[in-house]
């Protein structure tokens, strides 16, 4: 699993923190979602709240419906943008 580290603190704004908090409830509500693939999708994306930014996020949400999908594209775009501390 290939990911980056980076400071979220000084980084991320508020608005992209309670978008994900948003994306994080609606992918756990969906009936639409497998199981295993909703948890991989909410994991990656608490991630982010440690300044984890993992590469599997975007191919996994490729099984998202469009829009879900478009979001959760955005906050990795977003969240890419920062600075990176680490690279693993």
């Amino acid at each position: 699993m290939t990911y980056s580290i980076f400071d979220r603190h000084a980084n991320m704004s508020e608005d992209t923190r309670f978008e994900i908090t948003d994306l994080i409830k609606e992918i756990s509500y969906s009936d639409e979602i497998e199981d295993s693939l909703s948890f991989n999708i909410q994991n990656s994306l608490y991630g982010l709240f440690d300044g984890y930014l993992y590469e599997d996020l975007q191919s996994e949400c490729e099984e998202l419906s469009s829009r879900l999908s478009t979001r959760v594209s955005r906050i990795f775009d977003i969240c890419n943008l920062y600075p990176k501390l680490k690279t693993a």
